[in-house]
Order: structure tokens, then C-alpha cells, then sequence
């Protein structure tokens, strides 16, 4: 095969880390939450069907709306959730809102919930399959996923849960929209959290968005049991690694290596070692991105896992996703059949049925252009 560059430069792009946003990093969980009547949380953004296409979500029973709740109170039979989608009000703003009458919003299609049967439970992943309405979608369709008290009584509360922006900051899109009282709109630092599947049983998710369940610290060394974490991935199609990126607290020296083979008989493909004393600040979560002597060339279809390997009994520390259910995986940053693996010897052995994701990943910039057949390892340098 023969390869050729997205750009002149190589370090471009982070394939297989855990979040949709560009950089390896996973921020901690968070929640933010309503408890007055007609308020409610807003994930706004471009849909990303999972094959590109054009869907229905519908009360067929095959259409489901998916999100994961914070705390929550519904124990009043007078109060009532709606959850749905609707269009976005282009004629107020900013923060983006959906559509909406006097801060109700102009559902499409949605699911409704009454206090004290049931359908939203607190800390927890909820799926909802919709009970009127019907909306039809095209691939990057500006859209509103919202959970809203259509009317609340007593001490009844909820929350959304998200991801807490890592630098701080609220982005302009995808955006997590809180309407704490009627007709008070204000913009939470953080990411959508949210999974819609259309009634023929594609998957939709919010372009940069990040969804997951738990947001969990995993802490080992050399001496643990098991010693090495990561991910495996391949790709529908040839590519040329430059090296890797990842996210983690780096408390001692540690090794990141790019196994073949990894479900098989791993062999190191190639390492890169990280030294305590050469980074910007230890004992942090932060970003590294880091090449390899080499660029190392795969083949369509092949298995590689990316993997961290302390080389000390210090501790490193990294975070990771889980997702309500493996198939999730398609919607989390780029990279294809990704998920934790982790071993102590021989093979690696896919982490939690394959629903959990650490952030780290490959750099790949260089594609195959269909020009010449080949493979393996070539010296480092531009394609």
C-alpha cells in the first residue's frame, strides 16, 4: 500500500481516545439539576446517525431515547417528565434553546413520565421509548434533546449528568442548556450525555459529545494485577500509526506500548517510555502526545491495542468511561471496534463485556491511496 498525508503534519489525528472533542482527556461526572415547574435540561447539537442517513424515532417501540440522570426525586404523583426531541429556536439566543412556548418546550416527539410510577430513577442510565410524536432526522440535523418537569409537585427534583468540560470552558457546540425557572436560559460547562436510537434500530449521537455511565479511576503499577490497561482497535482501513496520545495521572516512569495481535499472542510493536522528570506537571491528569521512533503501517481489519504499562511500583492513575451497552463504542471520538482490554501475561481480555474506554489512542495522518499493496514497519518520517 501506499500512504499519503492528511497535511505535512504528522501529529494530527487522535484515533481510539474516549471522547468526541480532539483531545484524550476524560473529565470527572457531573450533574446539574431542576425543581420548578416547566424547567429543565437541553442537550443541544448535529446529530450523527451511525450510518449517515436520514431516520425516524417514533412510537413504534423500536425508537428509545437514552440518557443518564444525577439525583433524583420523583415521588409525587402530581409531577410529570416529559423527555423528547424537538427543533431548535433560531429566533432567540444566545445560549441555544429548543424550540419553545413561553419556556415549555415544543416537543416532537417524546416520552412521559408520571411521580411515583416509575421511568426516571436517581444515578442511573434511562431509556425511554417515546409515547407520542414522531420526528425524522437527516445526518447532522441541528436538534434539542430535553428533559423537562411539564408540571411538578411537592419536593420533586432531577438532574442530568454530563461531563465536565476539561479546560473550563462552555462550548458553543454541543451545548447543555439549563432552564432552571421559565424562560431563563443559561449554558452548563459541559458535554451532552445523551444516545437516541431511530426505530429501525440505528444509533444517534451528538457530534463532540461524550456519553457514558460511570466515569471511574483505575490506579495500578508494575506489581498489580493486572499491569497493563488500554485499548484495542482496528480500521476498515489502511493506516500509517505516528504514535500515541493519552490522558493520565503520571505519578512514576511508565511505558506506552502498540501491541499486534493483542486477542492472540501480543507482540511490542513499538514503545515509548515516559519519564517523571521530562513532563509538564506530575501527579495531574493531563495530555501527552508523544511519537514513536518508528511509523508503524497496518493493514485493513487488523487488531491493535494501545496500552499503558507502568514501569515502577508507583502508582499511575487514569480514568475511564463506561457506556450503557457496547454498541455505544461507535458513538465515542474516532477510531473503530474500540475498547478496554487489560492482562497481567498472554492475551489481553476485553474490559466489562467491552462498555468500558480509557483515553488513550493513536496518532494517525496518513491513509492508504489505493496505489500499491504492503506493510509492517517503515522508518519514521513522512509518507
Amino acid at each position: 500500500m501506499a500512504f499519503a498525508n492528511v497535511t505535512g503534519l504528522p501529529l494530527l489525528s487522535a484515533f481510539g481516545t474516549a471522547n468526541r472533542m480532539g483531545y484524550p482527556v476524560i473529565a470527572t461526572a457531573s450533574s446539574t439539576g431542576v425543581s420548578a415547574a416547566d424547567s429543565g435540561e437541553s442537550y443541544i447539537g448535529h446529530i450523527y446517525w451511525a450510518d449517515g442517513g436520514s431516520h425516524t424515532v417514533d412510537t413504534s417501540g423500536s425508537s428509545a431515547l437514552e440518557w443518564r440522570s444525577g439525583s433524583v426525586t420523583f415521588s409525587n404523583a402530581g409531577s410529570a417528565i416529559k423527555v423528547g426531541l424537538a427543533a431548535v429556536d433560531l429566533s432567540n439566543g444566545p445560549p441555544a434553546r429548543p424550540a419553545n412556548t413561553a419556556g415549555v418546550v415544543n416537543f416532537d416527539v417524546s416520552k412521559t413520565m408520571t411521580g411515583g410510577g416509575g421511568g426516571v430513577t436517581a444515578n442511573a442510565w434511562q431509556t425511554h421509548v417515546p409515547d407520542t410524536g414522531t420526528k425524522t432526522m437527516a445526518h447532522g440535523d441541528l436538534i434539542a434533546f430535553s428533559v423537562q418537569f411539564t408540571t411538578r409537585a411537592g419536593s420533586d427534583t432531577f438532574q442530568v449528568s454530563y461531563q465536565a468540560n476539561a479546560s473550563s470552558t462552555i462550548p458553543g457546540l454541543p451545548v447543555l442548556v439549563a432552564n432552571t425557572s421559565v424562560g431563563s436560559w443559561g449554558a452548563v460547562s459541559g458535554l451532552p450525555n445523551c444516545v437516541i436510537t431511530a426505530s429501525d434500530g440505528t444509533l444517534g449521537f451528538f457530534y463532540g459529545a461524550c456519553n457514558f455511565t460511570t466515569i471511574t479511576t483505575q490506579t495500578w503499577n508494575s506489581s498489580s494485577s493486572p499491569n497493563e490497561y488500554g485499548n484495542v482497535m482496528q480500521f476498515p482501513f489502511p493506516v500509517r500509526i505516528y504514535g500515541v496520545t493519552f490522558g493520565a495521572l503520571v505519578s512514576g516512569n511508565l511505558d506506552v506500548v502498540l501491541y499486534s495481535d493483542p486477542l492472540g499472542t501480543p507482540a511490542a510493536e513499538e514503545t515509548v517510555s515516559v519519564d517523571l522528570n521530562a513532563v509538564g506537571i506530575g501527579a495531574s491528569h493531563s495530555c501527552y502526545t508523544i511519537p514513536f521512533g518508528n511509523t508503524y503501517d497496518l493493514a485493513a481489519s487488523t487488531p491493535v491495542a494501545v496500552i499503558f504499562k507502568p514501569s515502577t511500583t508507583t502508582n499511575l492513575s487514569a480514568l475511564y468511561k463506561t457506556l450503557n451497552a457496547s454498541a455505544h463504542q461507535a458513538g465515542e471520538s474516532l477510531g473503530t471496534a474500540c475498547y478496554a482490554v487489560n492482562r497481567s501475561s498472554g492475551a489481553f481480555a476485553a474490559q466489562n463485556s467491552s462498555k468500558d474506554r480509557f483515553p488513550i489512542g493513536l496518532v494517525v495522518s496518513a491513509f492508504d491511496d489505493g496505489v500499491s499493496a504492503g506493510g509492517g514497519q517503515t522508518s519514521y518520517g513522512f509518507a
